[in-house]
């Protein structure tokens, strides 16, 4: 049988992109425009002092992320034209000049990758801060940032040497006191170096309270240890547990605190004094918050601070309360009132007692 030559030959139907693929290629880009238009909008408007940040995302991953997307979604959008032949001189360099954008940004991917952001951890607690690092070749960019919402403020840039992120690696110290994070970290990777018996890297205002900090995060202190038990003293009503005495129902706290915290300042070994040098009192109970909390920070110099430390958590200890150890840090806690004790002596000179516990009015 042969072919009627009437009929027109077949011919191939032309490949053509989904719609369904272009509609999500159009809104991929609309979207990665407007985050770029934010991402380089908020440092424009702040002087350079506020970035944006997404959890683990600093404005350099966001930035190079959305380009990515951008020049992705712009060479289908490009590829999905069906040009004339007689526009062919202008949609070939078009294509080219996207599939190029598209290496570009891969190739700043690639580049830019291993940026991390770190909580800053003081003691085994947030502080609220968190360290971007970017390390490339020789150099790092080491940023401590302070989070609101989706901005970032940069307060501090530390330094390093070949590239060293210490604050991914864990290698710094962070002590928290009533209104500064003293922060000291490495140069380099060896953590045997880490002292804090030089000059602080960076000094922080406080931002979070004791009180209502996170804490027991990964790189600091075990909040869960088990402490030592109490003497013979103790009150049969904090019975230990697991993880220290059971806590007792909450009061009106004020008295018991403000009594260990004179307590504490009539151990000390001579007088007590602030850093100006002026003698330290204790505030009267009405002074102190009881909305759900209360609280007594102390910071002071003695004739003797060595011995006056020891005298003092030996004067919680004969008041029955469980021993517990974080670095640098001596804790007490009789189920009620919780003590944080620290000798920053060869640091600023001072004995720093944080006394807290739960407070609810009578």
């Amino acid at each position: 049988m042969r072919d009627d030559p009437a009929a027109p030959p077949a011919r191939s139907r032309p490949y053509v992109i989904s719609p369904r693929v272009l509609l999500v290629a159009a809104a991929s880009l609309a979207v990665s425009l407007c985050v770029l238009g934010i991402v380089f909008a908020v440092p424009a408007l702040s002087g350079g002092t506020r970035e944006v940040l997404i959890g683990g995302w600093d404005d350099v991953a966001i930035t190079v992320a959305s380009a990515v997307a951008a020049t992705v979604s712009i060479l289908v959008l490009v590829l999905a034209v069906r040009a004339p032949r007689w526009w062919l001189a202008l949609f070939v360099p078009l294509r080219l000049g996207a599939t190029v954008a598209v290496l570009g940004a891969l190739l700043a991917a690639l580049l830019s990758a291993g940026g991390t952001v770190t909580p800053l951890v003081a003691e085994g607690c947030r502080t609220g801060y968190v360290v971007a690092e970017r390390a490339f070749l020789f150099s790092a960019s080491v940023r401590v940032l302070q989070p609101e919402g989706l901005v970032a403020e940069e307060v501090a840039s530390l330094s390093t040497d070949d590239g060293h992120t210490p604050f991914r690696g864990g290698s710094y110290i962070a002590i928290a006191d009533a209104q500064t994070v003293t922060v000291w970290h490495t140069f380099d990777n060896d953590r045997e170096r880490l002292t804090t018996d030089g000059e602080p890297n960076a000094v922080l205002p406080r931002i979070v309270d004791a009180t209502t900090a996170t804490c027991g995060v990964p790189g600091g202190r075990d909040v869960g240890a088990a402490p030592a038990p109490p003497d013979a003293t103790s009150d049969p009503s904090a019975t230990m547990t697991g993880e220290g005495p059971a806590q007792r129902p909450a009061g009106d706290t004020r008295a018991e605190v403000l009594a260990m915290a004179t307590t504490a300042l009539d151990t000390a070994v001579g007088p007590a004094t602030d850093s100006a040098g002026s003698p330290l009192a204790v505030p009267s109970a009405g002074d102190l918050p009881c909305d759900g909390t209360t609280g007594l920070d102390l910071s002071f110099t003695t004739a003797d601070n060595a011995a006056s430390y020891a005298a003092i958590l030996d004067a919680f200890d004969a008041a029955g309360y469980a021993a517990d150890r974080a670095m640098q840090e001596d804790l007490r806690f009789n189920g009620v009132v919780r003590l944080s004790a620290r000798d920053r002596s060869s640091i600023d000179g001072l004995l720093h007692l944080s006394l807290t516990a739960d407070c609810v009015p009578g």
